[in-house]
This record gives structure tokens, C-alpha cells and sequence, in this order.
């Protein structure tokens, strides 16, 4: 063994010195300049448990029950672990390879002038039991490059990952702020029709001791009936979102027959008006487009360094045993080899990868620009709709306290005889549109911060 050592370390290290001074340092990455507004001078910040800024419990529990069963981030996280993988199979290769060997065979031997006379033509069996030692030595960075390249999509996935988290715990919010306005214009529908029922009862008994008229009876009749047909159409959309928010908290069909809790009255979180650059660049889509651009750019330096020769060093040593005289006892038998192989002529092949990789090289540039551009225009939009959702409620609480006065009025002057019933039962109609207008004003100013949540990236 003594003798093996001393015979492969000089070969080794010869050959890696003579070749190691032709290193190429390839060109390192550089993030891709983009115009964006200038960071804040206060850098700003999103909780990751963002949601809570609503106030409602129920809806903190959905949040996190999805994010623990959503199926959507069981596949990204089963994305993260094959990337692990993955990174851990480029990184196997910058260290030597060796495997167990093990070889048998039967020859026969012809005659041959160094042989003795009992050696003439005999048949002899012989067995090798080893270990195979193959090592390629990264002269050009080939193989680091692979390795930063499957690192870089590891990162990528991670942030993917995360993303798909944003996703879904925006999407829990979204549709739960949709079920609380549905439940919401449920009671005004319903508390509409219930008066309106009465106003037709009333309007039924005064007809009959002719007090009233008919007239005002088929109206507020009609009024009622109409407002009546209104529920049908709202408990289905509130089913239709259960299910939905059901499906993405990640429960069983079994538990999907199942009616929702509901938690205090959403609040409108407190958002800035401002927001930070550095901030929107950390957001997880934009990140993992930035790390596909590194994985797309290690990959062009490996490919670029196919162009040169590979040094490959083997060991193949162990125990060798055979039934010839020639060979008696169990000697050691050792082999070792480097061996030194580049192109000449492959038919423009590594030409042709070297292309390839630099138009995904370009592709991923162009992506990540893209997501850059998302990320900011997501941002200005939720800005936008905070603050019109803000004047929207605004005007519509003004007209939900307008309606009702006028509707007082109204009837305080039917009941005076100076106004018909039809001029009651339009005003309570409208009273009815105005506060359905008003929850859905409501509902537009909750989804604004939710969007807006969602825009900055999340606290991720």
C-alpha cells in the first residue's frame, strides 16, 4: 500500500499542476439594472402574519390551516426537495467517486515460448476483489458552475415556494372578506324583506277595512316578493365561497359539508401610503426569477467550458487470485490511469449548447425584468385602490345616511296623506341598494389592503 500511495500522489499532482495554471476565471454574475424609484430612507417592513392586521381570529385559524394542507404548496414543497436533490447531486461530483469491485472469470491460454512445459494450453480461473477510485478534476470550473447553477434553483424554489404561500393565504383573505359581505348583505336583504312583508300585511288589512287600496297592496306585495327573490341567489353565493375557502384551507370532502364559522367584523388594517424599493425586489417572485437568472448564468459558464479538455484520474486496486501456478498467494494488484480528452470536432454540438444557454440566459434576464415590472405596477394599483375604495365607503356611507332620512320623511308624509304608498316603497328600495352598495364598498376597501399586503411581497 506504501507503494501505491507514492506512485498515484506525484501522477495526481503533476498532471493537476500542469493543467491547473490554464484555469479560466469565468465572468461573474451581475443583477441586470433596473429603473426603479429610489429606496425609502426609512427601509419599510410587512409581518408575515399580515392577515392579523383584520382583527378576526377565524380568519388567522383558515389562514394558517391552509398553509399547513393548501395541496398547492404540498407540490412546491415537494418542488424544494427534488431541487435538494438535485443540488446535492452536482455537488457530489467535486468529490471522487468509488465503488466496490468485484470480477470473475475462466481463460484458457495458448502456447506461448515463456511458458513452462505444464503451462502448454492450460485453462486457469482468476477473481478480483476491489475498490474503483474515478475522479475528474474541475480545471475550468466546470463542475462548480453545475453546482452554483443547482444552488441557485434550490434558492429559486424556496422563494417559489413562498410565493405560492403569498398566494394562498391572500387567497384565504380574499375570499373570506367575500363570505362576510355575502353574510352581511344577507341580513340587509332579508331585514328588507321583513318589513317589506309587513308593509304588504298592513297594507292588506287596510285594503280590506277600505282604508287603503288595492293598488297599494299589489305594490308593496310586489316590492316584497321581488326583495324576496333576492336570498336564493346570496345563499348560493355564500355555499359556492365556502366551498371554495374550504378547498383552499385544504379540508377533506367530509368536512366540506360543513358551514363555516365566522369571526368578529373584519377591520380595515392601517396601512402606509408609501412603500420601499428594496422592499418590492425581496418579493418572492421577483427573487426566484433572479435566481433562475444566476442558475441560467452558471449554466452558460458550464457549458462554455465544455470547450476545453476534461482530466479524469482512476484507481483501480485490490486483491487478485488465481488457479495458474504463474500466479501463487493473493498478491495485490493496483492500476492507476489519468486521462486527458477534449473536442476536435463535434459537429458545432458544444457550439450549439453554448447557444442554447445563452438564450435562456436571455430568456431569464427578460423574466426577471418582467417580474420586476409586475411587482412595481401590483404596487402603484393597490395604492390606487386603497385610497379610491377610501372615498368610495366614504360616499356611500353619505348615501346610505341620506336614503334613510329620506325615506323617514317620505313615510312621515304618507302618513300625513300627502304621499302615495309607492313613494314609501321606493324609498325603502332604495335604502336596500344603498347599504348593499355600501358593503360592497366595504369589501373593496378590505380587499384593497390585501392586495396591497400581497404587492409588497408579503413580509417574505
Amino acid at each position: 500500500m506504501l507503494r501505491l500511495s507514492f506512485t498515484v500522489r506525484p501522477l495526481a499532482l503533476s498532471v493537476a499542476l500542469a493543467l491547473g495554471g490554464c484555469a479560466v476565471v469565468w465572468p461573474t454574475y451581475e443583477t441586470p439594472p433596473v429603473e426603479v424609484p429610489p429606496a425609502a430612507i426609512k427601509p419599510l417592513s410587512i409581518d408575515r402574519q399580515w392577515w392579523k392586521a383584520y382583527g378576526d381570529p377565524v380568519l388567522d385559524q383558515l389562514v394558517d390551516e391552509a398553509l399547513v394542507n393548501n395541496l398547492d404548496l404540498a407540490k412546491a414543497a415537494a418542488n424544494i426537495e427534488e431541487a435538494r436533490a438535485n443540488a446535492g447531486a452536482a455537488r457530489a461530483l467535486l468529490s471522487p467517486r468509488v465503488d466496490g469491485v468485484a470480477k470473475a472469470g475462466y481463460s484458457k491460454r495458448q502456447l506461448n515460448l515463456a511458458m513452462t512445459e505444464e503451462d502448454f494450453n492450460s485453462a486457469s480461473g482468476s477473481a478480483i476483489l476491489g475498490v474503483a477510485v474515478n475522479w475528474e478534476i474541475d480545471l475550468w470550473g466546470r463542475i462548480r458552475q453545475t453546482n452554483d447553477a443547482a444552488l441557485a434553483r434550490l434558492a429559486a424554489s424556496e422563494h417559489t415556494r413562498n410565493a405560492t404561500a403569498l398566494s394562498v393565504s391572500s387567497a384565504v383573505v380574499e375570499s373570506y372578506l367575500q363570505l362576510r359581505t355575502l353574510d352581511a348583505k344577507l341580513v340587509m336583504t332579508r331585514n328588507a324583506a321583513a318589513d317589506l312583508k309587513y308593509a304588504a300585511n298592513l297594507e292588506l288589512r287596510r285594503w280590506k277595512a277600505e282604508a287603503g287600496t288595492e293598488l297599494a297592496y299589489r305594490q308593496s306585495l310586489a316590492e316584497w316578493s321581488a326583495t324576496e327573490a333576492r336570498i336564493p341567489n346570496i345563499l348560493s353565493a355564500i355555499a359556492r365561497t365556502e366551498l371554495a375557502l374550504q378547498l383552499l384551507v385544504g379540508r377533506s370532502p367530509r368536512q366540506m359539508a360543513e358551514h363555516l364559522q365566522r369571526g368578529a367584523q373584519p377591520q380595515v388594517p392601517d396601512t402606509p401610503r408609501e412603500f420601499d424599493s428594496a422592499l418590492l425586489l425581496r418579493r418572492p417572485d421577483v427573487a426566484s426569477a433572479e435566481q433562475m437568472l444566476v442558475a441560467a448564468h452558471a449554466d452558460l459558464n458550464a457549458t462554455r467550458a465544455e470547450r476545453y479538455p476534461r482530466l479524469n484520474l482512476a484507481l483501480l486496486a485490490g486483491l487478485l487470485a488465481s488457479t495458474t501456478n504463474v500466479i501463487t498467494g493473493l498478491p495485490l494488484y493496483w492500476d492507476a490511469s489519468a486521462t486527458l480528452a477534449g473536442p476536435i470536432y463535434d459537429a458545432g454540438l458544444v457550439k450549439s449548447k453554448g447557444d442554447s444557454a445563452e438564450a435562456r440566459r436571455e430568456r431569464a434576464v427578460a423574466h426577471y425584468r418582467y417580474a420586476v415590472s409586475v411587482a412595481f405596477r401590483d404596487t402603484y394599483e393597490a395604492l390606487v385602490l386603497c385610497e379610491s375604495s377610501d372615498k368610495q365607503v366614504a360616499s356611500a356611507e353619505s348615501e346610505v345616511a341620506t336614503r334613510k332620512k329620506s325615506l323617514a320623511l317620505t313615510q312621515k308624509s304618507y302618513d300625513a296623506g300627502r304621499s302615495s304608498k309607492f313613494e314609501v316603497l321606493g324609498e325603502s328600495i332604495k335604502v336596500l341598494n344603498a347599504e348593499l352598495s355600501l358593503a360592497d364598498a366595504r369589501q373593496n376597501q378590505l380587499l384593497a389592503r390585501s392586495q396591497y399586503y400581497k404587492a409588497l411581497g408579503g413580509g417574505f
